[in-house]
């Protein structure tokens, strides 16, 4: 046995040195150098291109055997210009004795120093290196064949450059100062990383530094290549980025790439930049080619909005909140097939307000189909509100020519094709709350609908239903609108602060209207409406206070007008309405009030927004203020009141001269005159009275009919 391992250590040795003799005798009497031309006809046979060695060829010998090379240079093709597509400065490559004695190519480490690639497209989208690639190369195959198997020390690579030229977009981009370091490169196995550069981008403009560090590995028999804990910083400047500069970290914990089945896989992708921070683990198939297929998830972590638009170099609205959008983040997960992607779940916060939902988004004949689930809790919509510019006007006049804005476009609503329903738990908005709000909006082939629409809110409710149509060439819509039980007290404090406004209101309306111009559907405005209100305040005018005034005042002539602090307190007010071609008309209002019955009609234009008004009011004892009678079953006098003005400064007044002639001129005791009087002063619908209106009125026309006066005045 001792004899057979000294005999084995003794031929080992012996083939050692007779290796070793051999090199020595192969370097003694070869001379590399003498082969560069030969080398250079061959390369410029097979590519067309020219290899030059400006160096001297040096051959290794120990501890690897191999060469290095200094000042090699391959040519570019002539639509690139005379610089080489490739130079290096020094080049050294060389194999691992010991495996060699046993058949096995291992390389030792790979060395460039101050490489230079020169890679570019022409205008017409041709690369210079397309005439290199895709050749084939005749090869036998054999079934006993080992499969392929790369075993290299590492690979440096010092201050290298590249210069990509893409004439196709009209882009430049240069890489310089590229250092890369590696540890033994084997098949399967892992090895560290490290890369360092600098890049210069002229078209667009940018300029920074990117280093990468982390593990890899290599499988070229399966095309699998796999990166482990890899992390790349990034720190540019340059017109072209948002806001001018950019520092940027990206981190992963494991990215695989499989080319033969297509597949990407991430885990522990973090990218943070401009102060926010947005996380992925994901599937990804057709990476080279267009994308077949991905799924995964996306988490953005809390961040501050207006921070990291101030980095990108924008800026938001003032908006009413200080504090609104400083915390805002949420996940998706996804799915994506080419024509279609589910949002299988969406979970965000806003400010503490929670969204949770769903999604599907398809490829559609004309536009995307949206399909959108979003459950939503407590909302605050005024906090994003942009503020208000206190230096203009708070009033705006929407008739005028200027605001006349386009509300539909057919166009867009023709492509639309949506499926969205959204629910709050709780929403604030103009400084109105509501509770269990839900909305469904749905559109298709020119018909957009918005039902059911409904929310709690003051103690009641409020429904909608609302369609728009353009399917036709002008665009038509309809509405219906009802309001149960809505303490419009509290509602209008908490829109106004500053409203009078009282009652348990009920409301109800059912309305058309065609066109896509503001001033268009308030012209074309037809259907009905209807009111109730219970127990509250009217302000803006006290009827008992103006119908005693007047009656005072009846020897003085002139008007007595509303004060601006005036309301009146009423039991009920309730009435009807149907408009039609934009003008509200009103013929059955009545007003039950302690001491006061009312009776009015009138027309409001909604394009205009003119009133032309009038209220009958009649005084009737205290006692039966809150009764439910109506005033054609009470005794008292008349006051005709006059609303005119607009809907946004409505001016409530009494024409004292035209209460006198509507009294016939009589004693007031003298009740026949009174009645008829009165009927006579208040004329047709949309006439508005004036001092001179009741003067060829016939007496003829007056009421015979007598009714006891109860000597209000």
């Amino acid at each position: 046995m001792n004899k057979a391992l000294k005999y084995s250590v003794f031929s080992i040795g012996l083939c050692v040195a007779l290796f070793l003799m051999a090199a020595v005798v192969f370097i003694s009497v070869v001379d590399p150098n003498d082969y560069k031309d030969r080398i250079s006809r061959i390369v410029l046979d097979e590519t067309g291109r020219t290899l030059t060695f400006e160096g001297d060829l040096n051959l290794l010998v120990f501890p690897n055997l191999g060469i290095r090379m200094t000042d090699v240079s391959l040519s570019n093709t002539a639509d690139f210009g005379p610089e080489p597509m490739i130079r290096v400065a020094s080049a050294s490559v060389s194999v691992r004795i010991a495996p060699l004695l046993m058949g096995k190519v291992k390389f030792g480490q790979l060395v460039l120093d101050e490489l230079v690639l020169n890679m570019g497209r022409a205008a017409d989208g041709t690369t210079n290196w397309e005439d290199l690639v895709g050749r084939q190369v005749p090869t036998e195959s054999s079934d006993t064949e080992e499969p392929f198997s790369l075993e290299v020390a590492g690979l440096s690579v010092t201050n290298g450059s590249l210069v990509w030229d893409d004439r196709y977009t009209d882009t430049q981009f240069v890489v310089r100062g590229l250092d890369v370091s590696t540890g033994k490169i084997a098949q399967g196995a892992v090895f560290p990383v490290d890369v360092s550069l600098k890049f210069a981008c002229s078209r667009p403009d940018a300029q920074g530094t990117v280093k990468i560090s982390g593990k890899s590995s290599i499988d070229f028999v399966n095309r699998e290549y796999g990166h482990l804990d890899m992390g790349v910083q990034l720190s540019a400047k340059g017109k072209a980025l948002p806001g001018g500069t950019l520092d940027a970290r990206a981190e992963f914990n494991f990215l695989a790439l499989d080319f033969n089945r297509e597949r990407a896989q991430v885990t522990g992708l973090k990218i943070s930049a401009y102060g926010a921070t947005v996380r992925v683990d994901g599937t990804f198939e057709g990476i080279t080619q267009d994308m077949t297929a991905a799924s995964g998830v996306v988490k953005v972590d809390p961040f501050d909005v207006k921070k990291t638009l101030a980095a990108l170099g924008k800026k938001l609205f003032p908006i009413v909140d200080k504090i609104a959008l400083t915390d805002v983040g949420g996940m998706v997960d996804f799915a994506f097939v080419p024509g279609r992607i589910d949002i299988k779940t969406l979970k965000a916060t806003v400010d503490g307000t929670r969204i949770v939902g769903n999604a599907r988004i398809e490829r559609g004949a004309v536009w995307p189909t949206c399909f959108m689930r979003l459950d939503v809790g407590t909302l605050d919509l005024d906090k994003y509100m942009p503020v208000q510019d206190e230096t203009k006007s708070a009033t705006v006049d929407l008739s005028s020519s200027g605001h006349d804005a386009v509300m539909i476009r057919p166009a867009l609503l023709r492509k639309l094709d949506v499926d969205i329903e959204a629910k709050v738990a709780k929403l604030k908005l103009a400084g109105v709350y509501f509770e269990s709000v839900i909305a469904h909006l749905k559109g298709k082939d020119g018909v957009v609908r918005l039902s059911p629409a409904s929310a709690q809110t003051y103690g009641g409710s409020i429904t909608l239903d609302g369609t728009v149509s353009v399917v036709e060439k002008t665009p038509s819509a309809a509405v219906t609108v009802a309001v149960d039980s809505v303490d419009i007290g509290a509602l209008s404090r908490d829109a106004d602060e500053g409203s009078q406004l009282a009652g348990i209101a009920d409301f109800n309306a059912d309305l058309t209207w065609r066109g896509e111009r503001v001033t268009d559907m308030r012209r074309t405005v037809n259907g009905t409406v209807g009111f109730f209100l219970k127990d509250g305040v009217f302000p803006g005018v006290n009827m008992v206070r103006m119908a005693r005034e007047t009656h005072d005042r009846k020897s003085q002539g002139g008007r007595v007008e509303a004060a601006a602090t005036d309301s009146t307190r009423f039991g009920t007010i309730k009435g009807t309405g149907v408009l039609t071609n934009g003008v509200l008309v009103n013929e059955d209002l009545e007003v039950v009030a302690p001491g006061l019955r009312a009776n009015g009609h009138g027309a409001v234009s909604l394009v205009t927004h003119e009133i032309d008004y009038i209220v009958k009011a009649k005084l009737v004892p205290q006692a039966t203020g809150q009764g439910g009678k109506g005033s054609d079953d009470l005794f008292g006098v008349l006051v005709p009141i006059h609303v005119t003005g607009t809907v946004e400064n409505p001016h409530y007044w009494v024409s004292v001269t035209e209460y006198v002639k509507a009294l016939g001129g009589t004693v007031i005791g003298v009740v026949g005159s009174v009645l008829g009087g009165v009927t006579s002063a208040i004329k047709e619908v949309g006439s508005a009275l004036d001092e001179t209106c009741c003067e060829d009125e016939s007496t003829s026309e007056k009421s015979p009919r007598r009714k006891k006066f109860l000597g209000i005045f």
